[in-house]
């Protein structure tokens, strides 16, 4: 049950988050290259401010992000990520808000959790593995960062796909190069793959209407009033018409309250059924395609190509 609460809470961070991540797509933003005693980076908790290592910071974020039994190649492609994302929301802090160079883990835009976190998500017996496991990783990329043209990317990333990512330009409006649609056929496999919801009318009606005040919507013509209207070339809901108003895809699903906005609306038995496709955005990497490409033999550098289109695995530290 802790596990199942954690990952509903990364989820919910995370789709809290899209507006700010579409804010830094969308910033002229060149990266700049850091040491890591260029910042300080603080966890604060219960009134309590402790200072992290990098490493400590980047091993505290994978591990709230991927589950620990993902094979080690896919937890070295979410180390890389990890570590790419943390310094590019730095480098903007920096350049852009004149932050200064201290920072806290809650400013860095990714779920982290603490040891203590750690110990109470997992049992005591796979503690020790599965720490030992996410260190391993961390350390064995050290200084490894994703860019394109030697720009740092945002390498934003979902649970599980539909067979495909999205082109973010689709899916938030922006042209991003290095995120662009590729097959990620694995995911149909997912437990998570497939939701299916059903509703009454009336429940769903009410639903709607709580949230819009003005929506022109009944039971008796609920199919004409509640429409998927556009959907981008992957098949996710783009737009969705609630009888006179028109609302996002992605605005329904959370309103719903849907894993994704890769969905179907259909009349079975005369109750609203919802069926939806995959966990999360779609954009960027899907970290259970990732698991299972890693399982396939792929190493975490070709599972980063893969999703990334153009970007380039670069060391930071060898100039050092």
């Amino acid at each position: 049950m802790k596990k199942v609460l954690l990952k509903t809470v990364i989820i919910s961070v995370f789709i809290l988050l899209i507006p700010f991540i579409i804010t830094l797509l969308v910033t002229d933003h060149k990266s700049k290259q850091f040491s890591i005693h260029d910042f300080e980076i603080y966890y604060e908790a219960n009134g309590s401010k402790k200072k992290l290592e990098f490493e400590e910071y980047l091993m505290g974020v994978v591990a709230a992000n991927m589950p620990a039994g993902y094979d080690i190649e896919a937890l070295k492609a979410q180390a890389v990520i990890a570590r790419t994302y943390a310094l590019y929301n730095i480098a903007l802090l920096f350049d852009e808000m004149s932050h200064g160079t201290s920072y806290t883990t809650s400013e860095l835009g990714l779920a982290y959790i603490n040891m203590e976190d750690m110990k109470q998500y997992w049992t005591s017996d796979d503690y020790l593995t599965h720490f030992t496991k996410i260190e391993n990783c961390v350390y064995g990329t050290k200084d490894e960062i994703l860019v394109y043209q030697n720009d740092l990317i945002l390498p934003v990333f979902f649970d599980t796909g539909c067979g495909f990512t999205r082109n973010a330009s689709e899916a938030w409006g922006v042209d991003i190069p290095y995120l662009v649609s590729v097959p990620s056929k694995q995911d149909v496999t997912s437990t998570s793959y497939l939701k299916i919801t059903e509703y009454s009318k009336e429940n769903l009606v009410l639903l709607l209407e709580s949230y819009y005040s003005n929506v022109d919507i009944s039971e008796a013509s609920f199919f004409d009033d509640v429409r998927v209207t556009e959907r981008d070339s992957t098949g996710y809901v783009t737009k969705v018409n609630l009888g006179n108003h028109t609302v996002s895809g992605e605005e329904f699903t959370k309103v719903i309250g849907l894993n994704s906005n890769h969905f179907y609306i259909e009349d079975y038995e005369d109750k609203v059924r919802l069926i939806c496709n995959g966990v999360g955005h779609g954009v960027g990497l899907s970290q259970y395609g990732t698991n299972a490409m890693a399982l396939e033999g792929k190493t975490y550098e070709e599972i980063l190509k893969h999703y990334y289109t153009g970007v380039e695995l670069v060391n930071i530290g060898k100039d050092e």
